[in-house]
């Protein structure tokens, strides 16, 4: 039942036409958006991926636009986690965003526990909307994970670019705001009985993914976590590769599948058959 909420939402003709206009990088797209009036929400299209999900999208903002164009926004992220996702396993999907992966792969596999974290504010409501289409029984949380408890700065993306916002702020960026969020560590939610501890991570967090591994350390350790996949720079000696290959994970890169390419790059972290 949960896999078919998604197929039941009308994307209406409009949309569908503003999406293939985006698509073929055709001129006029804001005229043709304005006429058209798509969706329901303003000036958003409703679209459904290459998987079946559907989210309420701006083809103007960065991420939203590649999946209006491409069909997804880095499918290798999904696959990676889907091929290791059963039902019982619990996946954390830290710095979910408006939850393009988290709501996929909880409709995908809906045996499976998904847990999505979102600290900001404005990408957490998207989060629960599509929560709502796509798999109800997705947790979500409006936590930070971090390496300490308690209250952080959280130094939110530029307009169009909701993707940039982070706890670990890059001098030579522009930032639209600043809020403060609560964190937390992985561990101690686990500790706490809060939430189960994850067989699966993803976690891309925009600079503070050390910090978050840092929180999870026991949980990391044990052998049931199995997979972590991560963004993070080329470089082979970062302070990510080094605490998961401390914690007994061997590395490997992802390929991208869609023309997204960035100074970053995506990893799967699994366990090697000594862990």
């Amino acid at each position: 039942m949960t896999q078919n909420i998604a197929s039941a939402i009308t994307v209406r003709w409009r949309d569908r036409v503003a999406a293939a206009w985006w698509r073929r990088r055709w001129r006029g797209f804001v005229t043709l958006r304005r006429l058209l009036r798509p969706g329901s929400f303003g000036d958003s299209l409703l679209f459904p991926t290459s998987y079946g999900s559907v989210f309420q999208l701006d083809p103007l903002a960065y991420i939203d636009g590649l999946v209006v164009r491409e069909g997804f926004y880095e499918s290798e992220v999904l696959d990676a986690l889907r091929a290791r996702l059963r039902p019982g396993s619990v996946l954390w999907d830290i710095g979910a965003n408006f939850g393009l992966h988290s709501t996929t792969l909880a409709r995908l596999v809906p045996a499976a526990t998904v847990i999505a974290f979102e600290p900001n504010p404005s990408e957490h409501t998207r989060l629960l909307r599509h929560r709502t289409w796509n798999a109800p029984h997705l947790i979500t949380s409006s936590l930070a994970l971090s390496d300490t408890n308690g209250l952080l700065p959280l130094h939110l993306g530029p307009a169009g670019n909701s993707g940039m916002t982070t706890l670990a702020p890059w001098s030579q960026a522009s930032y639209s705001g600043t809020v403060l969020v609560a964190a937390a560590t992985g561990d101690s939610l686990i500790a706490a009985g809060s939430l189960p501890a994850p067989n699966l991570l993803k976690l891309d967090v925009e600079g503070h993914e050390p910090a978050v591994l840092r929180g999870l350390a026991t949980a990391l350790a044990h052998s049931r976590c199995e997979l972590v996949v991560f963004e993070d720079s080329p470089s082979d000696d970062s302070p990510s590769k080094h605490i998961l290959r401390s914690a007994g994970f061997t590395l490997r890169p992802l390929v991208r599948h869609e023309q997204s390419a960035h100074a970053l790059a995506n990893f799967a972290a699994e366990k090697s058959p000594h862990a």
